[in-house]
């Protein structure tokens, strides 16, 4: 306003520079292009620092009521708590955009790594097919895939948060065709739809179960057969996720206790559902077939970020 229309402005600058060093309001006489009048200024002043002025023209020897200063002083207020509520908020959105660079950045070079792992793992594999530790090394070889296929889900931005249980089985699926699956075997997955979302902790932790359960359906329940069908499928209740791997394959053996199993895939499976997740793992046979079911609680974005 007309404020700005001061025909001295070095006197004008010089009383906002004392506003900004002393935090004390000021008041001066300066000369306007339309004639003299008063200048008071009124400092923006927050819990850090001074972060402006309110600064009004006034009529020369004219004198602000204790009402008109209180009025003032309230407004400036306000104006203060707008001005610092806007700077924390651009702080924190360039924090958060940093951060998301960095955690995209960090999924993307662990996903890399891992696939680097799991080429050397193959080669070895390719070259030695008959050998006697060839499944295990195939096994391993799968676990590394998998994990390294929700770090490239992750890394995209849309997805650092976390992702659905499906598109996890739907990564996971892809990579078993590649890496789990002998020639000859054909085995369809079925993973309907779902909206049960798990941050990226839980995410790594289920894609490596659902690799051990496709694994073990592979091995065990589909030996001897040229195709099968795999179903993963999941469900929420009660803020529990319930995650369903079934096969149609054969049945496990009568009286069978995974906690008794001295099978290093069962012992993965019962480790990463018990201290990873805090859930519980049971699996039971079906004629035919065998259905894998685990339970484990769902963990809140902010639990989330804790625990990572």
């Amino acid at each position: 306003g007309s404020t700005r229309n001061v025909l001295d402005e070095g006197r004008r600058n010089d009383a906002l520079t004392a506003i900004a060093r002393s935090g004390a309001p000021q008041e001066i006489d300066v000369d306007y292009a339309d004639g003299t009048g008063r200048l008071f200024c009124l400092p923006l002043r927050s819990a850090r620092e001074t972060v402006g002025a309110l600064c009004l023209r006034l009529a020369p020897n004219a004198n602000l009521s204790e009402d008109q200063l209180a009025l003032l002083r309230a407004f400036s207020d306000s104006a203060t708590l707008a001005i610092e509520n806007a700077t924390l908020y651009q702080e924190a959105l360039q924090g958060y955009v940093t951060a998301s660079a960095l955690l995209q950045e960090m999924h993307h070079r662990v996903r890399n790594n891992l696939q680097t792992v799991a080429a050397l793992l193959s080669l070895q594999l390719r070259k030695n097919e008959d050998a006697p530790w060839a499944d295990n090394l195939r096994d391993a070889v799968g676990r590394v895939q998998a994990i390294a296929s929700i770090h490239d889900l992750l890394s995209d931005e849309q997805r650092l948060a976390g992702t659905t249980v499906d598109v996890i089985a739907r990564h996971v699926a892809n990579e078993a065709h590649r890496t789990l699956v002998p020639p000859g075997m054909r085995v369809t997955f079925e993973i309907p739809p779902n909206d049960v979302m798990v941050p990226s902790k839980q995410a790594t932790v289920l894609a490596l179960l659902i690799n051990e359960l496709v694994a073990n359906a592979v091995r065990h329940g589909f030996a001897g057969r040229e195709r099968g069908r795999v179903r993963i499928s999941a469900r929420e209740d009660l803020d529990q996720a319930i995650i369903e791997v079934a096969n149609d394959g054969c049945s496990p053996p009568a009286g069978f206790d995974p906690d008794r199993s001295t099978g290093l895939g069962m012992r993965i499976i019962q480790r990463l559902v018990s201290s990873d997740l805090g859930g519980v793992f049971a699996i039971r046979g079906e004629h035919p077939g065998t259905v894998a079911t685990i339970t484990f609680p769902l963990v809140g974005e902010e639990m989330a970020a804790i625990a990572r």
